[in-house]
């Protein structure tokens, strides 16, 4: 009994770290988010994205491999929506960035951590690689015990390290955020909001060959 309990709180742990803790596109989104607008606005994206992460693994652990298939057909389509919002989100946060110089404006995008989670949502739940990720690594886990309760255990861990993970990420860009001048924090966010951009450009070249 202990083992059904452990072996899937152990898997979904590591396979929560697994995928959030590779610096992509929307652990670089989630930094700037820390760094510009505070720990409490970060701390709303982080809970989205975990949120995402636990909904995709319950899923992986339902439906397995076919699902999975029906994902990875339609790949190129996913990245490609991913990429252009990433782009246009780094579009809008760029121009955020060149035009904030009073802490007015932060005070303003530090009130909108609900707003933050449901684009945080959005941008994790139009990432295909996140589901199949999940796909692979649960269904070793779920065909190997057979029971539901090791799902949903596998599952929660899931979403629990997960968002430990990205409360830690949240809490290193609103630490760095806070010891910084304005002026400082403002060119940061600038560079921050170009890496996107790269980012969002390699998401789309990416969409653009599984396409062809």
């Amino acid at each position: 009994m202990l083992d059904e309990m452990w072996t899937p709180a152990a898997a979904g742990v590591v396979a929560g770290l697994g995928v959030a803790m590779p610096l992509g596109a929307i652990a670089a989104l989630l930094l700037r988010e820390g760094l510009v607008n505070g720990f409490r606005v970060a701390a709303g994206a982080a809970a989205g994205i975990a949120t995402v992460d636990l909904v995709y693994c319950a899923i992986a652990a339902l439906t397995g491999a076919t699902f999975a298939r029906v994902i990875d057909d339609h790949r190129g389509a996913f990245l490609l929506a991913s990429g252009l919002l990433i782009v246009a989100i780094g579009l809008r946060q760029l121009c955020q960035g060149l035009k904030q110089d009073s802490r007015v404006a932060q005070e303003v995008e530090r009130a909108s951590a609900r707003r933050a989670f449901g684009r945080f949502v959005g941008l994790t739940a139009i990432n295909p690689i996140t589901l199949v990720y999940f796909v692979a690594l649960s269904g070793a886990v779920t065909t190997s015990g057979g029971s539901w309760v090791g799902s949903i255990i596998f599952a929660v861990a899931v979403g629990g390290s997960s968002l430990a993970w990205q409360l830690l990420l949240a809490g290193v860009g609103s630490s760095v955020g806070a010891s910084v001048s304005l002026s400082a924090t403002r060119v940061i966010g600038v560079i921050a909001s170009l890496l996107i951009l790269a980012l969002g450009a390699v998401v789309l070249i990416n969409g653009s060959a599984a396409l062809g």
